[in-house]
């Protein structure tokens, strides 16, 4: 099943490699080569295995009745698939992750808007500064 799920998507790296820093280049690199191995190595698996040729075994198979006991074990042998016990807890806590990120963006907005109010002020009481802002900014000149 989950060999399937990350078969149906295909990231693209070169979006997410506008918005990775040059500095984790290297890392999200190795992210994706690590991806790869392993989405080749469950491509190699097949989904289904193919069914066993009974028929085959029992008419190339001179011992009576092995090819029966075989096939009752090899039918009589279940394998669980394990139970997702995961997920409702990983859900939630996208939830709260989302709900706290929506509130620090706020918050952060709210720093932002006072802090542009206080400089905007400073500014008003020194103009000299202001305009020495407003002549680097023309010359493109960031190097303070």
């Amino acid at each position: 099943m989950a060999a399937r799920r990350i078969g149906q998507y295909v990231p693209d790296w070169i979006k997410i490699a506008t918005k990775v820093p040059n500095e984790a280049r290297p890392d999200m690199n190795s992210l994706r080569m690590q991806y790869e191995s392993i989405k080749t190595s469950l491509d190699a698996v097949a989904a289904k295995p193919e069914p066993i040729d009974w028929d085959f075994y029992s008419k190339n198979i001179s011992k009576p009745g092995l090819v029966e006991a075989f096939r009752k074990a090899y039918e009589a042998i279940t394998v669980p698939y394990p139970v997702d016990v995961h997920t409702n807890q990983i859900d939630k806590a996208e939830k709260e992750m989302e709900e706290h990120a929506v509130k620090t963006i706020k918050l952060a907005n709210l720093e932002i808007a006072k802090y542009e109010v206080e400089v905007d002020d400073y500014l008003e009481l020194h103009p000299e500064i202001r305009k020495q802002a407003e002549e680097e900014i023309a010359r493109n000149d960031w190097s303070h």
